[in-house]
């Protein structure tokens, strides 16, 4: 094992910080980098808005992102950090700034795992400038704060162990997203959430899946919990949940499909299908959750893949009611909107291919899961010198 060293964060590289305004946003063109695409060490460019070519060249005078830039959040999300991708045309948001690394002496993505460490996560714990409204790291001072450094070849050895469960991460992530595109197109293909005049096919959500079902829970018991952050915005299952009392809030089971009801989750499209609940198990969620489950024959997968159809939104987003910035959606504007019945047959052979690819991404989230956990269980005990990187190699083979 290498020996370790004492560095100051300017020794890593250079810190540039983004403009401190917001352009107008677009649906297309190049990135607008956003706090929220900071997530678990990885970017989620489907979190970050657009911005016209104009725009662009105003945001990028001081620095242009580019591929092994490390990003951070400054103000906020604190300790959220993700490498910039090769091939990614963008620019810093609000509150986002970045370090290059100089590649001469630090490998850009062990300098990941080094800001994802407990010993850089605790510092910018100590450090940051705790506000009224918000935290945020000083970067003006940030260059002299103390870090712990081996060779570049040690630092390339653990980015190495800890960079292949990542990848093995972001392929099983790459399936599920072909996958969702698929049971997309595949739903769309149904012709459920398509207009016409009434005939015998017309029909109401009502008719295809129960909203707000009732569910009876012990409420001496620990139930899973979802808060609003753990619904996905662009993948389909929930990964992530706690545990506390079941008093209150929305009760689901496993095969409902969890919609968010208010502004500005209900636009952004915050929906979760539920898989990973125990046998007979039920869970306590947000009382800004609305529950869609399936009457019997109806696939699955249905609910969630017309949540996420842009007419349902569409409506959905027109029947939310309220103050300004604090608007919701009713349950029972849910029942009332118009959809296409399939026929039997055709929701038989549709439930038969969702339900197969549901398992499917149930397997793969899963997996995601543990391969997180062992990495999550490695970058400590790999930064602080606890384990070797032959052993910590060791344990990747044996799960990857």
């Amino acid at each position: 094992m290498g020996e370790w060293r004492e560095a100051t964060v300017a020794e890593l590289g250079t810190i540039f910080d983004g403009p401190h305004a917001t352009p107008t946003r677009r649906s297309s063109g190049a990135y607008f980098l956003n706090i929220s695409s900071l997530k678990n060490g990885r970017l989620d460019l489907s979190e970050s808005d657009h911005v016209s070519d104009e725009d662009f060249q105003k945001w990028t005078r001081r620095v242009t992102p580019t591929a092994g830039d490390l990003l951070f959040s400054y103000e906020t999300r604190l300790g959220e950090a993700a490498l910039m991708p090769a091939g990614v045309k963008a620019c810093l948001g609000r509150r986002m700034a970045l370090l290059r690394p100089d590649r001469s002496r630090f490998d850009p993505r062990f300098l990941l795992y080094l800001y994802l460490g407990p010993a850089f996560q605790e510092m910018i714990a100590e450090r940051s400038i705790h506000g009224a409204t918000v935290s945020r790291i000083p970067l003006a001072s940030m260059p002299e704060w103390p870090v712990f450094v081996p060779d570049l070849q040690e630092q390339c050895a653990i980015a190495d162990v800890l960079g292949a469960l990542d990848d093995k991460i972001a392929a099983n992530n790459t399936i599920l997203d072909t996958i969702r595109e698929l049971l997309v197109s595949k739903f769309e293909q149904l012709g459920i959430d398509s207009s016409g005049e009434a005939d015998e096919r017309s029909g109401t959500v009502a008719d295809l899946m129960y909203i707000n079902p009732r569910e009876t829970v012990n409420p001496a018991e620990e139930a899973p919990f979802l808060e609003m952050k753990n619904l996905p915005d662009a993948a389909m299952t929930v990964s992530d949940w706690a545990y506390r009392a079941p008093k209150g809030g929305a009760k689901f089971r496993n095969g409902d499909t969890l919609l968010a009801r208010i502004t500005p989750c209900l636009e952004n499209g915050k929906v979760g299908y539920v898989d990973f609940l125990n046998v007979g198990e039920v869970g306590v969620g947000s009382t800004e959750f609305i529950v869609m489950r399936p009457r019997d024959g109806v696939p699955k997968a249905l609910p969630w893949l017309l949540s996420k159809s842009p007419k349902f939104r569409e409506y959905a987003i027109k029947h939310m009611a309220g103050t300004s910035g604090r608007q919701r959606l009713s349950a029972r504007d849910i029942g009332p909107y118009p959809v296409t019945i399939p026929s039997s047959a055709q929701m038989e052979s549709f439930s038969k291919l969702s339900d197969h690819l549901l398992k499917v991404i149930h397997g793969r989230v899963v997996e995601n899961r543990s391969l997180a956990h062992t990495r999550d269980e490695l970058l400590p005990l790999l930064m602080s010198g606890a384990i070797t990187v032959k052993t910590a190699a060791q344990i990747v083979e044996k799960v990857n």
